[in-house]
């Protein structure tokens, strides 16, 4: 009785959970479904404190509400991250001295399908060691054979419909990765950059213009001069052309109110092909677009004699070139924002390419009316943010050049273009069009859709309502309940998800949606799998179990981003620490030998049963009151300080002084059996292990 060694304990008893089939969910019209989805971890490796924080939230839903008596359906799976995930095996090939542009094709495929083989057993163990009680039978893979199928139809039926459509545009792009991210993959850091103010001289070089610039190595792109209107400084220029620095490429002075007059000197230099706000000055103009940039961040045949040469590296030689031409006035420090890619960390470069995108103003027209039916947690907090993303949309770029994902489907002949769920169903369209086809001219697009794009049709597709619509399990369970996530996929996933639900089934995905926090380090550093900012589950559960952690964790206000570290675990050890030795005490007290028969004793613990009945009944209300209305964060703070303050410290410490007394000995043990139960979906494996123990069955 006097060890609890949850290393040992734990396992065991999520083997019997397991083998009994607690998790298991299927239909039953005599019970109240609760489905819920466990946003699904990137298969890029193992989980860390966020992924714990959110899954230890759903997992105290699922099981309060099978307690209660409802049919809860919770549904786990992964993702395959297209982008993150190929960042992480090529450098873990090249940390092994392996170049993949020397893998065949096929070979690096089969590393790809290795890894998430790997890793995709890692995390389910991962969140089994932590009490997850998921439905496994119901884990999905977002490149499994029912999401890929959903995903190709999905497609297909956007595209007939005219919603998915390819175009030539200005794009961002991951000069690492070697593919377009969406604006919503970008962060903006503040850094120290220097502003180089540059001599552009007129034809007839009597005159110049003074253009400051950060990225001087651009000008191999320039096209035209841009000036505001309303500034008088320059107002004799503007029917004057400047000559290029080093290009000698001549170039007009335009005119747009865009143009800050109070950056750097009023003028700025326009480079369409890499810049969006010079890229909308282009069109409104008509002027000519030069892209200066391979796909790898090094300079192109455009820059001449920079050819190959890194872009950086092509600014050291510039900024020299210009001071030796005497084109270099000077130069000065300033604070910029710059976009960098939340996938690799490297600086965003805008380029001009061919890809396919989805029209979303199309798709938001039902979202703005049915959002308004899914209720937000914390309220209020976020609603003002969704309706602002909503009304300044812009058409997502859905297609992503890498080997990981699902493949467009999308078949090219000659001059045409076929939409086709597969390579057969492109010939038969092809057919339609062609008298005689030549098979092996046909190919397929390389480009694979962007992982948001499967994981935006999860709600649907993890029951097969795409495939099979209006299945039993679909029409029994959807929608979810309520998605838990962090506040930082709300733009990436959550609006995403009821804009494809909204169009495919004219239905919300879920009812609620709770938002938590970010954790953050030490460091107040985001902590994500691309950083590596995180310990081991492993490391932590082995020091401090997984009660431990889930109780530490839901110790700190987790509504709002958060520090974690050691001390918050530490907590949570310390609490079941508390629980396993009330119980011991608990146990000595049923023990005692003497029985006291003072009337005054009597009373005295009649009076304290009924003090602790009174508050813990009150508690009790106010506990389900929090959970029913998703203040997670509260509840536990309750029944920890109920289970600490009131029962430890008061009420436990006065009975321990007691002579026998079998009346309270009883009503010890019928509350301690309440507190166990309403703690259970908080530290699952102790309550369960101390239940088994008085009372020899499952909580």
């Amino acid at each position: 009785m006097n060890n609890y060694n949850f290393k040992i304990i734990n396992k065991k008893i999520y083997k019997i959970w397991l083998k009994k089939k607690y998790f298991n969910s299927n239909f039953n019209i005599k019970k109240k479904p609760y489905l819920l989805l466990l946003p699904p971890p990137n298969i890029t490796g193992d989980l860390h404190i966020g992924h714990i924080l959110n899954s230890t939230i759903l997992d105290i839903l699922a099981r309060r509400h099978r307690m209660l008596g409802y049919n809860v359906c919770w549904i786990p799976g992964t993702d395959h991250a297209s982008i993150a995930t190929e960042i992480k095996v090529i450098k873990e090939l090249k940390n092994n001295g392996i170049n993949i542009k020397n893998l065949r094709k096929k070979k690096y495929y089969k590393i790809l399908l290795n890894w998430a083989k790997k890793y995709n057993k890692i995390i389910i163990k991962q969140l089994k060691s932590i009490g997850c009680s998921c439905d496994w039978n119901r884990k999905q893979f977002t490149m499994d054979k029912n999401n890929y199928k959903s995903v190709i139809k999905v497609f297909i039926k956007l595209y007939e419909k005219g919603i998915i459509y390819k175009k030539n545009k200005l794009v961002n792009w991951d000069t690492y990765a070697k593919t377009t991210i969406s604006d919503e993959e970008i962060i903006y850091k503040k850094i120290k950059k220097t502003l180089y103010y540059i001599k552009y001289f007129t034809e007839d070089k009597k005159k110049y213009l003074v253009i400051a610039t950060t990225r001087p190595e651009t000008i191999f792109g320039d096209t035209a001069v841009c000036i505001n209107p309303k500034d008088k400084r320059y107002k004799n220029f503007i029917n004057y052309k400047l000559i290029v620095p080093i290009v000698n490429r001549v170039i007009p002075i335009i005119t747009d109110k865009s143009v800050d007059k109070n950056f750097g000197t009023g003028c700025i230099k326009i480079t369409p092909a890499h810049s969006k706000e010079d890229y909308k000055i282009y069109k409104k103009h008509k002027l000519n677009i030069i892209n200066i940039f391979n796909d790898d961040g090094t300079l192109n045949e455009n820059c001449k004699y920079l050819k190959g040469k890194d872009r950086f590296y092509g600014r050291k030689k510039i900024y020299k070139k210009l001071k030796k031409l005497g084109n270099l006035v000077k130069k000065e420090k300033i604070i910029s924002k710059i976009a960098y890619s939340d996938r690799s960390n490297t600086i965003i470069e805008n380029k001009l390419s061919s890809q396919w995108f989805l029209k979303m103003k199309y798709l938001i027209q039902p979202v703005l009316k049915k959002i308004k039916n899914i209720i937000f947690y914390p309220k209020n907090k976020y609603n003002n943010l969704c309706n602002k993303w909503l009304n300044n949309i812009k058409d997502w770029n859905i297609s992503r050049q890498l080997k990981w994902g699902h493949r467009i489907p999308v078949y090219y002949y000659k001059n045409n273009l076929v939409v086709a769920k597969n390579f057969k169903n492109a010939i038969k369209k092809l057919k339609n069009k062609y008298k005689k086809i030549n098979i092996n001219n046909i190919k397929q697009d390389k480009d694979v859709l962007d992982t948001w794009f499967s994981s935006c049709i999860l709600p649907i597709s993890v029951l097969y309502g795409i495939n099979k619509p209006n299945n039993i399990d679909f029409n029994y369970y959807f929608p979810i309940e309520i998605l838990v996530t962090g506040y930082d996929i709300l733009f990436f996933w959550v609006l995403r998800m009821i804009m494809l639900s909204c169009f495919l089934i004219k239905k919300n995905p879920f009812k609620k949606v709770y938002l938590t926090g970010i954790a953050r380090d030490n460091n107040k550093i985001k902590i994500s799998k691309s950083l590596g900012n995180y310990k081991n589950l492993y490391v932590l559960l082995n020091k401090y179990g997984a009660d431990g952690i889930r109780t530490g964790i839901l110790s700190t206000n987790f509504e709002y981003d958060f520090i974690f570290n050691d001390n918050l675990c530490i907590k949570g050890r310390n609490f079941i620490n508390k629980i396993w030795n009330a119980f011991q005490l608990i146990i000595k007290i049923k023990y005692k030998v003497k029985q006291n028969n003072k009337k005054k004793t009597k009373k005295l613990n009649k009076i304290m049963v009924k003090w602790f009945k009174n508050i813990l009944y009150y508690k009790i209300y106010k506990l389900n009151n929090y959970l029913d209305n998703y203040k997670i964060y509260k509840s536990f703070i309750l029944i920890k300080n109920l289970f600490k303050k009131t029962f430890c410290s008061i009420y436990l410490e006065y009975i321990k002084k007691q002579i026998k007394d079998k009346y309270l000995i009883k009503k010890t043990f019928n509350y301690f059996y309440i507190l166990l139960k309403i703690l259970h979906p908080y530290a699952p494996f102790i309550t369960e292990y101390i239940w088994k123990l008085l009372k020899k069955k499952k909580i």
